[in-house]
């Protein structure tokens, strides 16, 4: 599951992760930028594991059954979004199951308190919010702008 796909790099990356009869449930709401990602999905010859849903990816999830389907989940969408798109994402992850958000450091801006910017409070309430849930054991890498991992328990 990749919530937010931009021009695909990312999902040409989990898409060359997964077995041949894997697939991966790419969400974003853009056209304009989805039909590049779908130029290099060709291009990477990953197009076939790969099915596209434009619209809302909080619509998308909330769609599917919920019950443990994903084994990876990749989030990097609207900041503001990410608590919405975890708590639609975790009850549909399977045990031992990988969720890896990007951006969790937001260029450092997450600790600087006169910061107000909306994309900001939206890191800040999305990592708040993973401490304190207990269905997962997690980790802020401080590499890039900060990528968390965590697994379902």
């Amino acid at each position: 599951m990749e919530v937010g796909t931009f021009t695909g790099y990312s999902s040409i990356c989990l898409a060359r992760g997964i077995p041949a009869d894997g697939t991966l449930l790419a969400c974003d709401i853009s056209e304009e930028w989805t039909a590049l990602a779908r130029r290099y999905w060709e291009r990477a010859e990953v197009a076939d594991r790969i099915t596209l849903k434009l619209g809302p990816a909080l619509d998308t999830l909330r769609a599917l059954p919920r019950e443990p389907m994903f084994d990876v989940a990749f989030l990097d969408a609207d900041k503001p979004g990410y608590v919405g798109y975890w708590e639609e994402l975790v009850p549909r992850m399977r045990p031992g199951g990988l969720l890896l958000a990007d951006n969790t450091l937001s260029h450092g801006r997450v600790v600087d308190p006169g910061n107000t910017d909306a994309s900001v409070q939206g890191i800040r309430d999305f990592n708040d919010h993973l401490v304190a849930d207990d269905r997962v054991s997690q980790v802020l890498l401080p590499i890039g702008d900060g990528l968390t991992l965590a697994r379902k328990r």
